[in-house]
């Protein structure tokens, strides 16, 4: 598999931070194409450089702050796909390996007209997919914490996709599906769609990013489901430091 390291850990100071990165050993960096480091002709060149002197390939996350494809106000839901969609159009020219989109989430409105966010999620992701066919760009649908507002935190949820038409490709969150109580059915259910995985760890309660070993995920678990020699794979930390320790953690755990 190959294994490298979300930047999530440098988010603002990402393209500040690019050599270190780069120099970390990985052999895939995951772009979060957010706020202070969004995608940019200059920073897309400097990617492809990076890509043709380090055998070194991308993921790109898409962007999450104050993005809702969900949303019941169908400017911004619609303005949400734009986004998207532009960000998807940035990736391709990267020639990233796989595209990490996350679902809606649940408005206020809900309450009084039940299923209003689910139905229109499943309208949004049916376009951004579709789109993603167009530009010949791997598109994957990550699993969401619990105790949170976003849709597509359980398993069932993702087979409600298939009734409507959707067979997506998983970004298994393992912290997300550890809070969830869901990895093992995940891992079981769900593991020919699997294509890429984010790596960290918690205690089943809160979405925390700690270091891989500093919670109570069975990793053993994890690598008896996933063949990290055909999946891509990144840790998701809150620092570059815990981020440097998690992937040496992760090359021990799950590909010694």
């Amino acid at each position: 598999m190959p294994l490298g390291i979300s930047t999530l850990c440098t988010i603002g100071k990402t393209f500040e931070k690019i050599n270190e990165l780069v120099n970390t050993g990985i052999d895939v960096l995951e772009i979060m194409d957010d706020w202070r480091d969004r995608l940019t002709k200059r920073r897309i060149d400097l990617l492809n450089d990076i890509s043709n002197s380090f055998e070194i390939e991308y993921t790109v996350h898409c962007p999450i702050l104050d993005i809702n494809i969900a949303a019941t106000n169908d400017r911004v839901r619609k303005l949400a796909i734009k986004i998207i969609k532009d960000s998807m159009e940035k990736a391709r020219n990267i020639n990233a390996k796989i595209y990490v989109i996350h679902p809606g989430f649940r408005t206020p409105l809900e309450n009084f007209v039940p299923n209003i966010n689910k139905n229109l999620n499943i309208l949004s992701l049916k376009e951004i997919l579709h789109y993603g066919e167009e530009l010949g760009l791997k598109v994957a649908i990550e699993n969401m914490p619990a105790r949170t507002r976003c849709l597509l935190q359980n398993v069932n949820e993702f087979f409600e996709l298939e009734e409507e038409g959707i067979s997506p490709y998983i970004v298994l969150d393992v912290g997300h599906a550890n809070t969830t109580s869901q990895l093992e059915i995940f891992l079981s259910k769900l593991n020919n769609k699997i294509i890429h995985v984010h790596l960290h760890d918690n205690y089943g309660i809160e979405d925390e990013h700690r270091v891989i070993g500093e919670g109570n995920i069975n990793w053993k678990l994890v690598k008896s489901y996933i063949s990290f020699d055909k999946i891509y794979g990144v840790v998701e930390n809150n620092t570059l430091k815990e981020a440097k320790i998690s992937f040496k953690k992760a090359l021990q755990t799950l590909k010694s």
